[in-house]
């Protein structure tokens, strides 16, 4: 009975997994998000901080089904201002959060994210160097480009290089 139960918790401790990155827009700090993983899905949770945040006040929350996409949703307040993104929402105006996650939500393995759909976005390993993982993003018109820094198995990547429309976001591990 103790193994049964064992074995049954054993995926759940194994997967659920958490990781926090401090956000930077370009070389200023802009806030911090946290990634949470279980089995069914991912939840995202961010603010904004640092320089960016004396002028500007955000807060997002995201719930990525892993099994069903589409049941995602993303809550964001933006200086007051409450929006709720469906799933469509959030790949047409915050591409780079699911990318991110879809990615994320893989092992550090350059043969099984050698090409990865999310969506009706194409993302490509370009190039895999020592650890490090970069991506070219097609059919999205906000993020260009995806580079994954230090990403060692069992762990989070070190770095995460997002290139948008709008400049580039750098989230560091903490």
């Amino acid at each position: 009975m103790r193994i049964n139960f064992f074995l049954f918790l054993l995926p759940l401790l194994l997967f659920a997994q958490s990781v926090t990155y401090k956000v930077y827009f370009g070389i200023f700090p802009a806030g911090r998000i946290e990634i949470n993983f279980s089995p069914q899905k991912v939840e995202v949770r961010g603010k904004s901080g640092g320089v960016i945040g004396w002028f500007y006040r955000y807060k997002l929350f995201m719930v990525y089904d892993l099994k069903n996409p589409q049941r995602s949703f993303l809550r964001e307040e933006e200086n007051g201002k409450r929006k709720l993104y469906t799933y469509a929402d959030i790949l047409r105006k915050k591409s780079w959060l699911p990318l991110v996650v879809n990615l994320l939500s893989h092992r550090p393995n350059p043969q099984s994210l050698n090409l990865i759909k999310v969506g009706n976005y194409t993302v490509t390993l370009e190039r895999y160097e020592n650890g490090n993982f970069y991506f070219r993003v097609e059919g999205s018109k906000n993020t260009k480009a995806i580079r994954l820094l230090g990403w060692k198995r069992r762990d989070f990547p070190q770095r995460i290089e997002i290139e948008t429309a709008k400049g580039t976001l750098i989230l560091i591990k903490t």
